[in-house]
């Protein structure tokens, strides 16, 4: 009985050791970490957002490369707010140069529109095609 006695004991203070120690661990985390890639990824992209004039979000990538625009740009509710637009092209680049800031990127997209407005009303590509291109980028 003094035996089952003393195997109760350990086997309790072995689980209350590894109750606080992971207790512990968990209080000690850093938050950040518990914190999702999309949330961090939104964070980080939040930088890239001013108001304007009349206190509207736009896009400023002012001396961002392409590259790091084209990742943000896939990610931005003003990529989709352009897009569901599609076909009328003139309200597409009037909503651009409203949403974008002057920027290498917003030339590069507006060139892009234009490239896809061209062969989408010659019939070299069909509307499904012309989405891809501007979706992707």
């Amino acid at each position: 009985m003094f035996k089952g006695f003393i195997i109760l004991l350990a086997v309790g203070g072995l689980f209350t050791y590894f109750v606080f120690n992971f207790v512990s661990d968990v209080e000690g985390e850093d938050p950040n970490t518990l914190i999702s890639k999309d949330e961090r990824k939104a964070k980080e992209f939040a930088k890239y957002y001013k108001s304007d004039a009349s206190g509207g979000r736009v896009l400023d990538f002012h001396g961002v490369s392409i590259a790091k625009a084209k990742e943000v740009w896939r990610e931005s509710p003003i990529r989709r707010e352009i897009l569901d637009n599609f076909p009328q092209f003139d309200l597409m680049r009037q909503l651009t140069d409203q949403l974008l800031v002057d920027s290498e990127f917003k030339r590069y997209f507006l060139k892009r529109l234009e490239e896809v407005e061209s062969d989408y009303f010659s019939g070299t590509i069909d509307s499904q095609k012309a989405k891809k291109i501007l979706t992707d980028l």
